[in-house]
């Protein structure tokens, strides 16, 4: 029962990230059902349970693709305002290498100012258009609603990726600094021991607020 139940896990947390990406999952999201278990005679049919799900979940909240590599899946629903034109939008996000390693992010509480108070509830001021982000990551929050959570792939490159903001947002802890200078080297390169290599970002991006062309509530 044991070996089953790893397997019907792996399944369903497969459905919840992106291809590269090591989701936090929580514990209510890959609890198992007792009468799911109930349904599982042999590791074949468990199989066929998880497939199902994972399909189930691909069909209700597909992988959106937004050409040039980027892509994003949702998180958690919103409501109320759409993030559109050249709108003002406060954003939380938090940045992650392809393998899950963290490397800087704002709003959500993983950071402390100078002072040891943690971040949550602070946000990002982004004018779309205006290059506060990525153009990959403005593609990306086009459609929000206020409180929906995207979880965004972003590869590098001049057409979409980090480089179109200037680096921007820029991290302001020494870990993140140290962060974003190791991933400028992977991407463009160390030497003749270590080539270019195309790795993504992966960034939860959460729209607090959508206020508007002129910067208002809507």
């Amino acid at each position: 029962m044991h070996r089953l139940n790893l397997l019907l896990c792996a399944a369903t947390t497969t459905s919840l990230r992106l291809v590269g990406r090591r989701a936090a999952v929580s514990a209510a999201a890959v609890t198992l059902p007792t009468q799911v278990l109930a349904k599982c005679a042999d590791i074949e049919s468990c199989r066929e349970v998880g497939e199902a799900k994972v399909a189930a979940d691909m069909a209700a909240n597909p992988v959106m693709n937004l050409g040039n590599g980027v892509r994003y899946k949702r998180v958690k629903e919103g409501a109320g305002a759409t993030v559109s034109g050249s709108d003002v939008v406060d954003v939380a996000y938090s940045i992650s290498t392809a393998g899950g390693s963290y490397m800087y992010s704002r709003g959500f509480g993983f950071e402390k100012d100078s002072d040891g108070v943690v971040d949550a509830g602070d946000f990002l001021r982004v004018r779309l258009g205006n290059q506060d982000v990525p153009k990959g990551i403005e593609l990306a929050l086009r459609g929000m609603k206020e409180g929906e959570k995207r979880r965004v792939e972003l590869p590098p490159g001049p057409v979409t990726g980090f480089e179109t903001s200037e680096w921007k947002p820029a991290p302001t802890t020494r870990r993140g600094k140290a962060q974003i200078v190791a991933y400028k080297n992977l991407i463009n390169g160390n030497g003749s021991s270590q080539p270019p290599f195309p790795a993504v970002t992966v960034w939860d991006i959460e729209c607090r607020r959508v206020r508007g062309a002129r910067g208002g509530e809507r």
